[in-house]
């Protein structure tokens, strides 16, 4: 079932091979990172663990790290090597010109209010009352995952600081967009033929797998976001350096605030902007949206008439 080549291989058996390579590689690197953990840290942490106890900040930070590399960046390019000869125009690693990037900067840093908005609104919902086991199951996992994040974004000094970039801001921002834009959404769109369906599918999985029901909206809108970078630009570094600098700002945000001796819990706190800064700020993100669109037809038609030049010279 699982020859080598996309052409030949149904998109649900890529679908499937990607998940399996997903899987193992979480286990081997979570493996590998308990036994390196233990070497470390001595066996303490893990019996903590075990117990249901938090273990030591740098046992957690030394797994996740590992789990992450192993969950999604490896599987990536074991899958793109599986699929296509061409594995870095598979996963379209290639160059894209400067303004793209400044766009890509300009677009991360206006999109604040809109996913503020979209944050507020997912926090307002609420299930029907036949639910409310399920809700209650959703809220313990949010609970649970924002303590984590917690402890995770502890830090006291610049190296703290750099270690944490590294952990929640470069390897998520690689790894998840090699998966879910690199692959799963090339997948999504040789099955459905479509697009805008590709872009959405991968941002839909992209935010269910967070386990953050309440910030599921604003994170779905994210990786449609992402999922355009890629759609309009073929370029995968535009949806990386995106995630970075979504990831990375909230890393060095809890930086600052701990310097100051600010609690982390102020900067979740969402402030409230006035009508007129809000409107303002969505009519800016929704131009600059526009005008990376109306630049990557341009830069198609750019690069098809220069192909049609080579190919009559």
């Amino acid at each position: 079932m699982f020859k080598s080549g996309s052409t030949e291989r149904h998109p649900f058996s890529s679908i499937l091979l990607l998940l399996l390579l997903m899987f193992a590689g979480a286990i081997v690197f979570t493996i590998a990172g308990f036994a390196i953990g233990a070497s470390i840290y001595g066996p303490e942490p893990i019996l903590k663990m075990s117990a249901g106890e938090p273990g030591s900040l740098g046992f957690l930070k030394l797994i996740q790290i590992l789990s992450s590399i192993g969950m999604f960046v490896v599987p990536a390019f074991f899958f793109a090597k599986l699929e296509s000869k061409d594995w870095i125009s598979y996963l379209k690693l290639v160059k894209v010109p400067l303004l793209f990037v400044l766009l890509t900067v300009l677009i991360m840093f206006s999109s604040g209010p809109a996913l503020e908005y979209s944050m507020d609104l997912n926090k307002s919902m609420k299930l029907p009352g036949f639910l409310k086991e399920l809700e209650a199951w959703m809220l313990l996992k949010e609970t649970q995952m924002e303590e984590l994040t917690r402890q995770l974004l502890v830090m006291k000094s610049i190296p703290d600081l750099l270690l944490n970039l590294l952990m929640l801001a470069l390897i998520p921002a690689l790894g998840e967009e090699l998966i879910f834009r690199g692959c799963l959404q090339k997948i999504f769109g040789r099955w459905t033929g479509n697009h805008h369906v590709a872009v959405w599918l991968s941002a839909i999985i992209f935010s269910t797998i967070h386990f953050q029901f309440y910030g599921f909206m604003p994170r779905m809108f994210l990786g449609a976001l992402f999922g355009y970078f890629l759609l309009w630009s073929g370029s995968l570094w535009l949806p990386i350096l995106a995630h970075f600098l979504n990831n990375g700002i909230a890393v060095i945000t809890a930086f600052w605030f701990q310097q100051q001796g600010m609690p982390l819990e102020k900067m979740f706190e969402s402030e409230k902007l006035s009508p007129s800064v809000f409107l303002g700020s969505i009519a800016v993100f929704c131009g600059l949206l526009l005008f990376f669109y109306t630049q990557s037809l341009k830069q198609k038609e750019m690069i098809k008439e220069t192909a049609d030049g080579s190919r009559l010279d």
